[in-house]
């Protein structure tokens, strides 16, 4: 007769523990997969949402127009165009293929909710008369959550006898900038590609000269005179 040993406790013991090792490694892999998956499709959406709102703003900025604003039957803002070293408001001619057609007011600034900074994106149909427009028609995107810095440079002449030059502010001209420049650097992640834009009206001719590579990052408001 033949007898069949089972297993000894020890044995039934060590089983459990190399299968709950192999459970435990098998779980991780599949949890670092889910997570890897979750992190790309993260990615894909926040490139998807730069790329988008990027070539909206570069359009919007190369059809700028100067449109005067009137308050109260007196002209406050010959160009419409009002910009800071972190905040850009101006009048664009907008296809209407981009949603919304004709003059609307466009607008990139940092809104702060709960202690985070986020970039907008905004955009309402312009009113020449500065009246009151219907909120609801306001439309805004949220371009970066957790902002870190936003930094906007323009560049030309604030006189028609001035040098060009980069400027931190563009406000109350008669003209608008030759060139905007808008970087962009969200917290703990890459900094966005630098955005480059050129008015197509509204600007005082440069002769064909060009911006020097070299200018200084941060200029006052004012450039300092040269003897």
């Amino acid at each position: 007769m033949i007898t069949q040993r089972g297993f000894t406790l020890v044995e039934v013991l060590v089983g459990l523990s190399v299968a709950s090792l192999l459970f435990g490694l098998v779980y991780g892999t599949v949890r670092l997969g889910q997570r890897s998956a979750s992190g790309l499709n993260e990615q894909v959406t926040e490139n998807e949402v730069m790329r988008i709102g990027w070539q909206f703003l570069h359009d919007a900025l190369s059809r700028a127009r100067p449109m005067p604003r009137i308050e109260r039957g007196v002209e406050q803002n010959v160009t419409g165009f009002s910009g800071e070293h972190n905040v850009l408001e101006f009048v664009a001619d907008m296809p209407s293929y981009a949603g919304l057609g004709g003059l609307m007011t466009i607008s990139l600034g940092i809104e702060t909710h709960a202690g985070t900074a986020n970039l907008v994106l905004s955009r309402q149909r312009f009113d020449r008369l500065g009246r009151d427009t219907d909120t609801e028609a306001l439309e805004r995107a949220i371009l970066v959550e957790n902002l870190d810095e936003l930094q906007i440079r323009y560049f030309g002449r604030h006189e028609r006898d001035d040098q060009p030059d980069w400027y931190t502010r563009w406000q109350d001209l008669p003209t608008l900038p030759n060139l905007i420049e808008i970087s962009v650097q969200p917290s703990n992640k890459p900094a966005w590609p630098l955005l480059i834009a050129r008015p197509s009206a509204g600007t005082t001719p440069l002769e064909d000269w060009l911006p020097n590579d070299d200018a200084p990052a941060d200029k006052a408001a004012e450039p300092e005179a040269t003897g």
